[in-house]
């Protein structure tokens, strides 16, 4: 080892003459470590000038088809998206037989802080659907809002968070519920008690939470950062949820979507709740 550093390190003398006189123009020392240097900086300038030339330039697009690689990544991000959603429309079917079909009583939670227990909610549900759905149809829309009013001030309904409406409830554009504007991290709160049918994310919606009320009624919070609840929890009117966020793509701010549906009919928030 010693050797080999001690030849990198001895100096020679290049002497420059000139061709037709044989006159002496100069000199200078040179050692094999310098030349080993220079020429790795020139194989590393090369290198990287060849690297460049592979991902910028047509030749390097012709000889690897970066396109083709995109369209692979991005077939991969749809088809990982579309198992996303079959997952949660396979858990959201698995609450609603919770919920009406294979529910355990025995196995049933019970608490006295609850304002109803899973299988009042079930009773109630199986007995109550049918009949109010008829006795709904058959009211004209202001019956049908003074209805709902009564009903839903009995089950003690609350606000979802505090915020500012920035989106109202809009049937003909598709918006089935109202956007509240809050700083990000703000509570976001059952407006009824209920249970949890669905919890979890979509590419498109964030997190969002569904829970069913008694009477037919279901409330579904969005793009929250955080939910604190999961599928199949009891919860109380005023108990908090989630988190305000921003997540899923249809949302570009802070805030709450919030729906509220009796039946299979969205209800338009504000004209039970008081908000601002």
């Amino acid at each position: 080892m010693k050797s080999f550093l001690t030849k990198l390190l001895i100096k020679y003398r290049v002497v420059v003459f000139k061709k037709e006189s044989l006159e002496k123009l100069g000199s200078f020392y040179v050692n094999n470590l310098y030349i080993t240097i220079f020429f790795f900086l020139i194989f590393t300038l090369i290198l990287c000038l060849c690297s460049l030339l592979l991902v910028f330039s047509p030749i390097g697009s012709g000889l690897f088809d970066y396109s083709k690689k995109k369209e692979i990544s991005e077939l991969y991000l749809h088809v990982d998206s579309i198992e996303n959603l079959l997952n949660l429309h396979l858990d959201y079917t698995e609450n609603l037989k919770l919920i009406f079909n294979e529910l355990d009583t025995s196995t049933s939670v019970t608490n006295n802080n609850i304002a109803f227990s899973l299988s009042a909610l079930q009773s109630k549900i199986t007995q109550q659907d049918s009949s109010l759905t008829r006795y709904i149809q058959k009211l004209d829309k202001e019956s049908v809002i003074k209805y709902n009013k009564d009903i839903l001030s009995k089950l003690d309904i609350s606000r979802p968070t505090n915020g500012i409406i920035t989106s109202s409830f809009n049937i003909k554009d598709g918006h089935f519920g109202v956007d509240i504007a809050a700083e990000k991290n703000t509570d976001v709160y059952s407006v009824l008690s209920g249970v949890v049918l669905f919890s979890g994310y979509s590419e498109d919606l964030g997190n969002f939470i569904v829970i069913r009320h008694e009477n037919n009624f279901s409330s579904i919070y969005l793009h929250n950062s955080v939910i604190l609840k999961n599928k199949g929890d009891i919860v109380k009117s005023g108990e908090k949820i989630a988190l305000v966020g921003s997540s899923g793509i249809l949302s570009t701010a802070p805030h709450l979507h919030f729906e509220i549906w009796s039946g299979i009919t969205p209800i338009d928030p504000e004209k039970y709740l008081q908000f601002n």
